[in-house]
């Protein structure tokens, strides 16, 4: 139940990534569209007004709107190295449920081998209920097993010996 709530979560994760993935793609083409924007308002301006009359104070404008783009950049770069150590963890955690679901798998497996005894434990016992219901009825009667290798969970063959014995007094008697 664990894993799955952490599956589903995990979903939940790639979606977003994925939306930040596509987030930081549209902030680099709109950073790269602001720095050109601004190239050729700088050089409009210098080629409008001339070299010599350029404005002082103009040209401070455009050198903090340079400055701002390649804070921005950096800024857009950051938030890309966060997106890349992300997806790479969750590349990790990706992987490391699925492993974590094959041990669990694994260790399923090995426990169902744990509880599991083959019906062929019950042969002895079956076999003298056979030998000894017809001897106090007068009957003659056979048992014959087969596929009596399968495996069956203890609490299940716990439960099934009755019944079994019940129906094979009946045949005997009945039969």
């Amino acid at each position: 139940i664990s894993r799955s709530r952490i599956e589903t979560e995990l979903v939940g994760f790639k979606q977003s990534l994925i939306e930040l993935t596509e987030n930081v793609a549209r902030l680099r083409t709109q950073l790269r569209e602001l720095e050109i924007q601004a190239e050729s308002q700088i050089q409009s301006s210098v080629t409008m007004q001339g070299a010599s009359k350029f404005d002082p104070l103009e040209l401070d404008r455009f050198t903090r709107m340079q400055e701002l783009t390649r804070i921005m950049a950096e800024s857009v770069n950051d938030v890309a190295t966060v997106q890349q150590t992300l997806l790479k963890s969750l590349d990790e955690t990706d992987s490391a449920l699925t492993h974590q679901a094959r041990l669990n798998r694994d260790l399923q497996q090995e426990l169902m081998s744990v509880r599991t005894v083959p019906l062929n434990n019950l042969a002895d016992r079956l076999y003298r209920l056979v030998r000894v219901t017809g001897k106090e009825l007068g009957k003659k009667a056979n048992l014959e097993l087969r596929g009596a290798r399968v495996e069956l969970d203890r609490s299940v063959m716990e439960k099934i010996i009755a019944p079994f014995e019940h129906l094979l007094r009946n045949a005997i008697s009945h039969g």
